[in-house]
This record gives C-alpha cells, structure tokens and sequence, in this order.
C-alpha cells in the first residue's frame, strides 16, 4: 500500500471528523460549565425611514458612521470645525501665518535631539 496515500486518508478523515464535531464537543462543554452559546451575528437595518423627511442632511457620511457607531456601542465624539485663519494684524497690516502658533509650540516642545535632527537636514 501506499504510504503518503493512506496518511492523505487518515488527514481527510481526521479533518472531517473535526468540522462535524468540533461545534458539539463546544457546545457541551459550555453546557457543562453553565456558559452562554458562541454566536455571532449582528443585522444592521438601514432603509430610506433612516433619511429624515426633509431630504439628506448635509453630511450623510458623518451620519451613518455616528449611526453604525451608536449600534455598535461607541459613541463620536464632538470634533471641532477646522476654520481658516484669514485675519490681518491691525498693528502691521499684514496678514496673519495661520500656522503660526502651531510652529512655535512645536518649537517650543522640541527635544534636544530633536533640533539635532534638525540641523541635519542639509
């Protein structure tokens, strides 16, 4: 008989035997230890009830994501509007650097390998 042959049955068999058992075998053990069952599953419903009356709000996107979020137990927390920075300095006349503060504070917060690093850039 052929070697590699019949380990190819007994793997197959073996196999088998564990795809059909494998869950029951599972399933008693949680049933001995007094467990909740394994299951996965969750069903979404959105429909066109989940557009409000008065057409698409303006960021539907932003939306359904709040709305996948809230079935899945997260809540989205309230991000602030990044608005444009067009002012002009009324001492000078001239236009205010909107990245300004951001550059200072990381000037600011900088290591000392970090300046290093810095300097290397040439």
């Amino acid at each position: 008989m052929n070697v590699t042959l019949f380990k190819k049955l007994i793997k197959d068999a073996v196999t088998e035997a564990i795809h059909t058992e494998l869950p029951g075998i599972i399933n008693e053990a949680l049933a001995k230890q007094n467990k909740q069952q394994i299951s996965e599953g969750k069903t979404f419903n959105f429909n066109s009830g989940n557009i409000p009356a008065n057409g698409l709000p303006q960021d539907v996107r932003s939306s359904l994501m709040a709305q996948m979020g809230e079935s899945f137990g997260y809540s989205q927390p309230q991000a602030n509007k990044l608005t444009v920075i067009d002012a002009v300095d009324e001492s000078t006349g001239e236009r205010v650097n909107p990245y300004l503060a951001f550059i200072n504070d990381a000037a600011n917060n900088m290591s000392h390998a970090d300046k290093a690093g810095l300097r290397n850039l040439d």
